[in-house]
């Protein structure tokens, strides 16, 4: 029997599937960004006065089980959901998935892009998320028809697809995996095959670009850890990257004009450096954005539409940030915040700094820090710093350092420079662990089917074992006192393992389960998963 996991020699060449998301379906995970409470958001930034999601009208194209729909349509019971995706295997799979949860208020559906036209109705949010890039040209124009055509006065579309000239450098890899892959038959062997011959590359130590390229590549392909992510990204036949230019050619040609990117941080001139910002600051924005991705390589765009005779604000000032809610999203380090002198502080998350010698501002990031992951609105945010920076220096309160407008500067630096979440509508999760805790129904058989749970955030998360094996219980009707005999039972049965200094213990006393109890709770609560 052949061993998948070396590098093989193929048998046959016989052809793919007709449709391969059949055999090998998409893990579709939610996408935080395509979130129509994020959608929502960036268009009202940027002056717009999009339509409420509360009672919103959403299309996701190639929605494949629904995985990022779904949850959106539990967040906002009172809009309609549909999602339409040519996979039957995946419709199926998802319209199990909603009936099982009692959903009314969404419907999936087999169908072809190109079969959808104007007697499909209007739409206040269109999502296509993994589609453009992976369909032939015609179908990637008739995307751009349905988001035009089908799009209401005020709506915002949503379309993701890979880029040049990033993916120049990526194609190479690609164009590797299918040469060595083009006579397995079998979508598996295809899978192991395509890693083997990456990994026998790497082995080989290469020196220079090409080297480089496939150590990047194949450290990427392991940290995503997603057999499906690359069977459709590198061994599908269908993958058609482009310039942004030549993608807004096409959306421009549609009746549509660039709202924004997804990504707020990614967009702005001035977090580039400064040759680059006097360089290109005459120059339109869609020119800078272009330039921008040659100057950053970048492979993979997340872009939001709209009709192109929607009025934009494209000067954001600190004012228009002040209706909106703040939080640190992401472990931040806070260096030298002493409120009380003027000495610079430091807000770090990853790579993005916000410096600041503001009193104001470093009590606001303190305080963030604090309530962390929580939403805060402007308004509350700066009333509590005001009211720390007056205890901590005594100042009156007119004192300029205890104006509005440094406080809101600071902030749209921060969300410019990838600091700050925002966003109008934050969602609602339990951060204190209540008498009979509760998950979503949905997080429930996503941890029976082993999937990633998704967060009330709209975030894929994993979990242990032993916080799967709880979130089972999680239905608001088991309270601590049951809780413990469930982890007992699990542990009997193996299906857990209690520790002790490192050693397995087959009968935990009492007080070891309150405290695995106590450390599990502790673990999902901050996943964001406990509802209200």
């Amino acid at each position: 029997m052949e061993d998948h996991g070396k590098l093989s020699s193929p048998e046959s060449a016989d052809s793919a599937a007709a449709n391969s998301y059949d055999e090998i379906p998409y893990h579709d995970f939610p996408y935080s960004f395509s979130h129509i409470r994020h959608l929502e958001t960036m268009a009202t930034l940027f002056g717009m006065s999009p339509p409420d999601i509360r009672s919103a009208r959403v299309l996701e194209l190639g929605c494949a089980a629904g995985g990022n729909i779904i949850p959106q349509a539990i967040d906002f019971p009172d809009s309609r959901f549909l999602g339409v995706d040519l996979s039957q295997r995946q419709i199926d799979d998802g319209c199990r998935l909603i009936e099982s949860l009692g959903l009314r208020n969404i419907g999936i559906r087999q169908a072809n892009i190109l079969d959808i036209d104007e007697s499909w109705g209007k739409f206040d949010y269109i999502i296509a998320h993994g589609v453009f890039s992976w369909v032939p040209g015609e179908v990637q124009q008739h995307i751009l028809r349905v988001c035009s055509a089908n799009l209401a006065a005020n709506g915002v579309a949503f379309v993701s697809y890979n880029i040049y000239p990033g993916w120049h450098m990526a194609s190479v890899v690609r164009d590797l995996m299918q040469y060595h892959c083009a006579g397995f038959p079998d979508p598996q062997q295809r899978i192991a095959q395509a890693k083997a011959i990456l990994e026998f590359l790497v082995s080989l130590e290469i020196d220079g670009a090409m080297g480089q390229l496939y150590r990047n590549e194949l450290a990427a392909i392991k940290q995503i850890n997603n057999d499906t992510y690359l069977f459709h990204e590198h061994l599908e036949d269908q993958n058609n990257p482009l310039y942004f230019h030549q993608f807004m050619a096409i959306a421009q040609a549609a009746g549509l004009q660039y709202l924004a990117d997804a990504d707020f941080s990614t967009m702005l001139l001035q977090n580039a450096p400064p040759k680059i910002r006097e360089t290109f600051s005459q120059l339109t924005l869609l020119q800078q954005e272009q330039y921008l991705d040659f100057i950053r390589g970048r492979r993979f765009r997340k872009t939001l539409l709209c009709h192109s005779n929607v009025a934009l604000k494209r000067n954001i000032t600190p004012e228009d940030i002040r209706g909106f809610h703040f939080a640190l999203d992401g472990e931040c380090a806070l260096a030298n915040f002493v409120i009380r002198d003027e000495s610079t502080a430091e807000l770090r998350r990853g790579s993005s700094v916000l410096r600041s010698s503001q009193q104001l501002v470093k009590a606001a990031c303190v305080y963030l820090k604090e309530i962390s992951p929580r939403y805060i609105s402007y308004r509350d945010l700066y009333l509590t710093a005001r009211a720390r920076t007056q205890a901590a220096c005594r100042f009156p309160a007119d004192h300029p350092a205890l104006a509005q407008e440094v406080l809101s500067s600071a902030v749209l630096t921060g969300i410019s420079v990838g600091i700050f979440d925002f966003c109008l509508r934050p969602p609602q999760w339990a951060d204190q662990i209540s008498r009979a805790p509760a998950v979503r129904p949905l997080v429930r058989l996503q941890a029976e089917t082993g999937k990633a749970l998704t967060n009330l955030c709209h975030r894929p998360v994993q979990l242990n074992e032993i916080c799967r094996k709880l979130v089972l219980r999680l239905d608001g009707r088991h309270d601590r006192s049951s809780l413990i005999p469930c982890l007992k039972e699990a542990v009997e049965r193996g299906e857990i393992v209690v520790k002790q200094r490192d050693k397995a213990m087959k009968n935990p006393p009492p007080e070891a389960l309150t405290e695995l109890l106590d450390q599990t709770l502790g673990e999902i609560a901050r996943a964001r998963l406990l509802v209200q």
